[in-house]
């Protein structure tokens, strides 16, 4: 194994940190929530995770590894979904989002520990017996239930601030 390219790690800092700033912008904008149409992103997630495991199990060893991955996915993702801002608009009535910076943060560190242990497991698979499959089997899971619980929780909570908040009436035409 000859020695690494630099610019295998410049390269994908150069495309990422130009997305993740565009992204970062986006998120800081208040947006409308819609709160019939949340339950919809989860259950891809979730329903990504079942397939992945159904169409290549673990073996009996490795389901705790799995069981590990969901459960750091699904802590993290409810973190995460209590750091986005939530709020219902006085003017028209409209639930609207809009991330923090512990949002932010989270994202940023969800990246960079992506990438350190994307460039570990390339580094060690082998001196570790690593499986690459089960790696990405892994990270899979645990993004689904990192998108999954994020979604989930901002979901129950959208729904419990919509019921809490006053009626607004519709602001009078003029």
């Amino acid at each position: 194994m000859g020695p690494h390219n630099p610019l295998s790690f410049v390269i994908p800092i150069l495309v990422i940190l130009p997305l993740l700033y565009l992204r970062l912008r986006r998120m800081m904008k208040p947006t409308p929530l819609k709160l019939d149409r949340m339950w919809i992103r989860p259950a891809i997630f979730f329903a990504v995770g079942v397939l992945v495991l159904i169409g290549s199990p673990p073996r009996a060893q490795d389901w705790l590894w799995f069981v590990l991955a969901a459960f750091a996915g699904a802590g993290l993702g409810w973190q995460w979904g209590r750091t986005m801002a939530i709020h219902v608009d006085p003017g028209n009535g409209t639930l609207m989002m809009r991330g923090s910076q512990a949002a932010l943060i989270m994202m940023v560190l969800l990246l960079a520990v992506r990438t350190g242990l994307r460039t570990g497991a390339q580094l060690e698979s082998q001196a570790l017996h690593l499986n690459a499959a089960m790696i990405t089997d892994l990270f899979i899971v645990f993004g689904a239930t990192l998108f999954g619980f994020r979604g989930l929780e901002m979901f129950l909570r959208a729904r419990r601030i919509l019921a809490e908040a006053p009626q607004s009436r519709p602001l009078p035409k003029t």
